[in-house]
């Protein structure tokens, strides 16, 4: 792999060379290919056109946050030249615009696209060679745009590091914009159906960590039941959740035999590319596939072991785990317990019982946000948590969930059976000034509830009262 590794950088030198002598630009399929690392190229670069610095700035998928390399001529230049030159850079990625700039350290030269931007800054002795810096510019704008596809072949499935199934996703999405200029969903499978688990900066972000419908190309693609090629509504979403228009090509993501996953890309006018570009685009796709597989296994153990069996809303470790999270000093806790529960056993049978529970873990999980946990935490015993919500937002949203439970039928076999609940809610900093106590303070609520008649939503007093 070394020798493959080091052939191919001597093969970029070589071109390098060759393309100063000619002087013309050339487009991306005749650029340098995907081996062009921008280190040591960004050395030649510096050295070729006797440049002040050379600069690389791209957006990391994997941290979702824009990365910047550079490389300075040896006498350095004044520390809020280069901050400035760092800004100006980064504008030229988000805004994909490239051009020369007189600033007072020299001409700064950038070229933009595909999410990344590379730029030059020639001293003024050196303006005659513009057209030569022009040209090499866009062949590493090229290299750096195809460059994650060696990272990614680099990148071993049995690394020490497990990566999530978003990163995997979110990265291969960002290196298929590269290659195609276009925008990208990636979805995954996962214990619930197939989930949107990375969109390229083209795409709707919107759709990010959606269940597809089963019927959508890419849901029946990731589940290995249709063949790659172009469809139409590839996301079976409708309205402003639609995904551009126009078909996209839907492509299998594999690991081994086994399907572990879809992309969709949006190509330009709709046609399957042929050639290298789709050579790249497999071998993107070949590669990410073990990880996703890894990743959606380690996901898959871990949320089985924050699961409740029964319900499927998340344990009461999960729940302690989510109330514990660093960084948050606001949230409420509603606790709410099944009223006359052993009545409904002991008159209907356990499997009843069940079924009940599963009746209500479903209304809860209908009635509360996207990043709220909702959790099963006892026999009829349950609690959500609301991330940055107050008081009242807390007991709204238990009154909501109790007359939803009362006016929603619940029978077992043709027998109705009146649910209700009864409610405690308390929030921090109202009820109480830390976590660790929350849950007790929304407990001692409920008590008040039960006490009182039953069907009610209590709230729990104000911290130090």
């Amino acid at each position: 792999m070394t020798a493959l590794l080091l052939g191919l950088v001597a093969g970029v030198a070589a071109g390098w060379l060759a393309g100063r002598r000619s002087a013309q630009p050339r487009g991306l399929a005749a650029a340098a290919g995907a081996h062009l690392l921008p280190d040591p190229a960004l050395q030649w670069l510096l050295r070729a056109h006797r440049a002040l610095g050379v600069w690389v700035a791209e957006y990391d998928a994997e941290e979702q946050a824009p990365t910047l390399e550079r490389v300075l001529d040896a006498d350095g230049l004044p520390p809020a030249q280069v901050a400035a030159i760092d800004r100006r850079l980064e504008r030229a990625r988000e805004q994909e615009q490239g051009g020369a700039e007189r600033l007072d350290a020299g001409l700064f030269v950038m070229r933009a696209g595909g999410g990344c931007a590379v730029g030059l800054l020639l001293a003024e002795s050196e303006r005659a060679g513009l057209t030569e810096a022009e040209a090499d510019l866009d062949r590493l704008l090229a290299g750096v745009r195809r460059r994650p596809i060696v990272s990614m072949a680099q990148a071993r499935s049995d690394a020490l590091a497990i990566e999530s199934v978003g990163s995997v996703s979110l990265r291969l999405a960002y290196q298929l914009e590269r290659i195609t200029n276009a925008a990208v969903v990636v979805a995954s499978r996962d214990l619930d159906g197939v989930r949107v688990s990375g969109t390229s900066s083209h795409a709707d972000r919107r759709l990010l960590d959606r269940l597809l419908p089963v019927g959508s190309a890419l849901a029946r693609a990731a589940a290995g039941a249709t063949e790659d090629g172009i469809h139409a509504d590839p996301t079976g979403e409708t309205g402003d959740r639609r995904q551009g228009v126009g078909p996209a090509l839907v492509m299998r993501i594999r690991s081994g035999s086994e399907v572990v996953g879809a992309a969709g890309v949006w190509l330009p006018g709709g046609e399957e590319p042929r050639g290298p570009v789709y050579g790249e685009i497999v071998e993107c796709i070949r590669e990410a596939g073990p990880r996703l597989f890894n990743a959606q296994q380690h996901a898959n153990k871990a949320k089985e072991a924050a699961t409740d069996r029964l319900t499927g809303l998340a344990n009461r470790r999960a729940l302690e785990a989510a109330m514990n999270r660093p960084g948050l000093n606001r949230g409420v806790v509603v606790a709410l317990d099944l009223d006359h529960f052993k009545r409904l056993n002991d008159t209907l049978g356990h499997p009843a019982g069940d079924a009940a529970l599963l009746h209500v873990g479903q209304l809860i999980r209908e009635q509360v946000r996207s990043s709220d946990t909702a959790a099963r935490i006892g026999g009829e015993e349950f609690a959500l948590w609301l991330p940055g919500a107050d008081l009242e937002i807390g007991r709204r949203t238990a009154e909501r969930i109790r007359t939803k439970l009362g006016t929603t039928a619940w029978e077992w076999q043709g027998r109705p059976w009146p649910l209700s609940a009864s409610f405690g809610v308390a929030a921090i900093p109202e009820s109480s000034p830390s976590v660790q106590n929350l849950l007790a303070h929304a407990d001692r609520a409920l008590y008040v509830a039960k006490e009182a008649g039953r069907n009610r939503v209590e709230v729990a007093g104000r911290a130090g009262s």
